[in-house]
């Protein structure tokens, strides 16, 4: 009688358990679904930005502050694996080959972590390497630094004034809408795929 009573009691303790690990994975669902859509969003016009620091290829520190006197700056975040970076990177490739000769400095935001190896490569096949009529300029960025940028998804487009105040943040490949609205930002033709 005492195993049969022993048995019960478990089977009860396992069904309220199982109930409660359903009900906390549909809580986490639910959380999910709310916090996404605004990590997607990207940063808020105006939001301002702390100074950038990272490494560039060869290990050495990049420190970029927003004191008021420099350029614009358009961040483009990517990594190498990603395919709707690969269909972004010809608009990007425009904007950087016209970005000197409208006070606009372009560098490519990569995470810490991503292989040093493969992006030259990818950016090689994108022609953005350091040997390219087009090179981009790399910083490899932690995590930190990616969070308050508002870069989660890839890829991301992120132009600030030189005071650091985004101006504009674009969350994945862009449409045509998308790129029109970017030529009217930077005051330059960005021609069609």
């Amino acid at each position: 009688m005492t195993w049969k009573r022993a048995s019960i009691g478990l089977f009860i303790l396992l069904a309220i358990m199982t109930v409660a690990d359903g009900l906390l994975v549909r809580q986490n669902l639910q959380m999910r679904r709310l916090v996404q859509p605004a990590a997607a969003a990207g940063l808020q016009t105006g939001v301002q930005l702390q100074p950038l620091t990272g490494v560039d290829f060869s290990g050495q520190r990049i420190d970029l502050s927003y004191d008021g006197t420099g350029p614009r700056r358009i961040y483009f975040y990517f990594t190498s694996t990603c395919s709707f970076c690969r269909r972004q990177f010809p608009y990007w490739k425009q904007i950087l080959s016209e970005s000197a000769n409208h006070n606009l400095q372009a560098i490519g935001l990569v995470k810490a972590s991503e292989d040093k190896k493969a992006l030259r490569l990818f950016l090689d096949q994108v022609g953005c390497s350091l040997d390219s009529p087009t090179p981009l300029k790399i910083a490899f960025i932690d995590d930190g630094l990616r969070r308050n940028y508002g870069l989660s998804a890839t890829p991301v487009t992120l132009l600030t004034n030189s005071r650091g105040a985004v101006e504009k943040s674009w969350v994945g490949a862009w449409t045509d809408t998308e790129r029109v609205e970017a030529t009217s930002l930077l005051k330059f033709t960005i021609s069609p795929q």
